[in-house]
């Protein structure tokens, strides 16, 4: 199947991948269509390239290929490696954490949990709306001005990020990081008493894409910027 690990792994020539029926299928028609798919690799490649011996009494097609998988798969995908992004990616983070919060006799997580305390209860409150008129084209070269309002609810513009995702469209199926833009607060109020922020963006490339402005809550202690799971979109 080409989920997990085995989606990065494959490269069409270090083994064989049963594609996914769509998730709009019932269970019972993906489980029988994959099965299909399956029985189908082993009858026509696998098991015939595997007993395609020649003369010195191995496969050497099938060696061919075995020896791919391990050149392209053993130096991504290994223990070492595994280890290795745990230790940098989860255990060093967390130390960092667990002494962050214990200085100067947890100090730091009574600081963190009031602070989470009041975001939740003014969150609910919170909503965001833009100011500026939107357009639809741009000339090559101009940038463009963004204005949004923000009710904070009795939060401070500290509390937040307001940020703009500028994703770019692709015609074929890949995943593209998009660029990541965050406003600033003007110290300006609306005359519904909310916080006005803005943005002045000039990105390098232009071309047909999707912008995305939304709002959440942040403090430079959170062991992830998502860790509440709140944010407002537009």
């Amino acid at each position: 199947m080409l989920d997990g690990w085995w989606g990065e792994g494959y490269d069409g020539k270090n083994g064989w991948a049963i594609k996914p029926v769509s998730e709009s299928q019932s269970e019972e028609v993906r489980t029988r269509e994959e099965t299909r798919t399956l029985y189908e690799l082993l009858q026509d490649q696998a098991v015939p390239l595997y007993y395609g011996h020649s003369r010195m009494g191995f496969s050497p097609e099938w060696v061919k290929m075995s020896k791919r998988s391990m050149a392209t798969i053993l130096p991504r995908f290994n223990s070492k490696r595994m280890v290795s992004e745990y230790l940098a990616k989860c255990y060093l983070p967390a130390s960092r954490q667990h002494r962050l919060y214990r200085h100067n006799k947890c100090e730091n997580s009574n600081i963190i949990a009031a602070w989470k305390k009041r975001v939740r209860h003014a969150w609910p409150g919170v909503t965001l709306r833009r100011l500026d008129g939107v357009q639809n084209e741009i000339n090559f070269g101009d940038g463009l001005r963004y204005e949004v309002a923000v009710r904070l609810n009795g939060l401070e513009p500290g509390d937040v990020v307001v940020e703009m995702l500028l994703g770019f469209s692709a015609k074929r199926e890949k995943v593209i990081e998009p660029m990541r833009y965050s406003f600033t607060a003007t110290g300006a109020m609306t005359g519904e008493g909310e916080n006005i922020f803005i943005l002045e963006v000039k990105p390098e490339l232009w071309r047909q894409a999707g912008v995305f402005i939304r709002v959440y809550p942040y403090h430079k202690m959170l062991t992830h910027p998502f860790e509440l799971g709140m944010m407002r979109w537009l």
